[in-house]
């Protein structure tokens, strides 16, 4: 697969941290099965991402996603438009150089709307 550019321009559900922090543009650098189906998808940040930890109370820096389309008759492609995602946080960097998903090293988070971008020479 070669990387194309993504921008999330909209969360429909999560929290309110990230929606002003949008819009989040990101490369697609690969895809990963899951347990659970073969199509996840990491994404580099161009600029990382603050995530309220709520949990342990701190902030935390992201600078990967991972992404899932939410309607199995959407795909993550170099030409998709409007597609909704599932998108959650990496939170181990292990998970980039896994052959398989690791749900353990990841917090699912939002669902967005995202669309793929021709031009975005930032990387």
């Amino acid at each position: 697969m070669k990387p194309f550019n993504i921008e999330i321009t909209s969360i429909s559900e999560g929290p309110e941290e990230l929606t002003y922090q949008l819009p989040i543009n990101a490369k697609i650098i690969k895809q990963v099965p899951g347990k659970d189906r073969p199509d996840y998808f990491i994404a580099e940040l161009e600029k990382p991402i603050v995530w309220v930890n709520k949990s342990n109370k701190e902030n935390v820096e992201v600078s990967h996603l991972i992404l899932c389309t939410k309607k199995k008759s959407q795909q993550i492609t170099k030409n998709m438009k409007d597609v909704i995602v599932a998108i959650a946080y990496v939170l181990h960097d292990s998970v980039l150089i896994e052959s398989t998903l690791n749900f353990k090293k990841c917090k699912y988070i939002a669902v967005g709307k995202t669309n793929a971008l021709k031009k975005w020479g930032l990387f």
